[in-house]
């Protein structure tokens, strides 16, 4: 499962070359019972113990009981491609994700929480790159306890507590 292409070549008279191409996970996810990485390319790959300690990825969690993880599948490729290509540094940080309905929460390394709404999310992590861009570097998005974008064009923030 975790092989996206093999190529073999034979140089002649006694040399055989193997390409192996794998699958990297970019995500693991959890609806109920059911856990699975999932690809690039949205491809789902078998999880257990021994691959969930090699991928350290972030964990997306599926809380609605009612719908398959088919439904989701695609919203969920579709937008963590856009994350890969367009917005790493948030990927890069992210350590939790879960979906609850219509609304997706977001937890980073450094327990900032980012609440967006299904139904636009790439349009929501745009204008959350832009606010980014506007406070930095006297801010970074770890200075934030929250961060809600789900109100449209608008971003909503509550400071963490400083010492000192």
């Amino acid at each position: 499962d975790y092989i996206e292409a093999v190529r073999v070549s034979q140089i002649l008279p006694h040399t055989l070359m193997i390409h192996i191409v794998e699958r990297s996970p970019i995500l693991l996810m959890k609806k109920a019972d059911e856990i699975t990485f999932m690809d690039k390319k949205g491809v789902l790959l078998p999880a257990d113990r021994k691959s969930i300690a090699t991928f350290p990825v972030p964990v997306l969690s599926i809380l609605d009981k009612n719908d398959s993880l088919d439904k989701y599948i695609g919203d969920i490729t579709k937008f963590f491609q856009f994350l890969l290509d367009e917005y790493p540094f948030f990927y890069n940080n992210l350590s939790e994700v879960k979906i609850q309905e219509d609304i997706w929460e977001f937890y980073s390394d450094n327990n900032t929480k980012i609440f967006a709404h299904a139904s636009n999310l790439i349009d929501q992590l745009n204008i959350l790159k832009d606010f980014e861009k506007t406070v930095h570097p006297i801010r970074t998005l770890e200075d934030y306890n929250y961060i809600d974008l789900r109100i449209k064009d608008q971003v909503i923030v509550k400071e963490k507590y400083r010492k000192g």
